[in-house]
């Protein structure tokens, strides 16, 4: 037998969609992590619907990977915005990023960002990749590439 992947969805607010196809158990099991009290209406609702709920004291993505690696998840795939991917850097549970790089310009401060803040004040402070890789796909450029804590590729 193969590994049966799981989705995860961390959300401190569940501020979430009550339906749509993400709740849809017959194509995964679907995991949702979010912090006690948050909308236990929502959360029954979920768990009627077959997904699993778990409430964390205080939600962060490193609490997340420790207790995923208890259930024995080898490997998370995190698709985030800014908000999440900064503290999950922070907390050391990035390994390999992929960054997807449009030929569109935005700006303002309100404009979505890949990495909100990391306390970093100058470019020497700035975590270098490692094997880092490029490749197009359509019209976007994307790069993958390891971080220093990583181990690299070979980790």
């Amino acid at each position: 037998g193969g590994h049966i992947p799981m989705r995860v969805v961390m959300s401190r607010t569940l501020n979430l969609p009550e339906d749509g196809s993400l709740w849809d158990t017959t194509v995964a099991p679907t995991l949702v992590m979010t912090q006690k009290g948050t909308r236990r209406d929502f959360q029954a609702a979920l768990r009627r619907r077959g997904v699993e709920v778990i409430e964390f004291d205080f939600l962060h993505p490193g609490v997340a990977a420790d207790y995923l690696a208890d259930r024995g998840c080898l490997q998370l795939l995190w698709e985030c915005g800014g908000v999440l991917a900064a503290p999950a850097v922070s907390d050391g549970v990035i390994h390999k990023t992929m960054a997807f790089i449009a030929p569109k310009l935005i700006g303002g401060e309100e404009a979505p960002t890949p990495l909100n803040d990391l306390g970093f004040v100058e470019m020497t402070q700035a975590l270098p990749l490692a094997d880092v890789k490029y490749e197009q796909i359509e019209q976007d450029l994307c790069a993958t590439g390891y971080l220093p804590t990583s181990g690299g590729l070979m980790a």
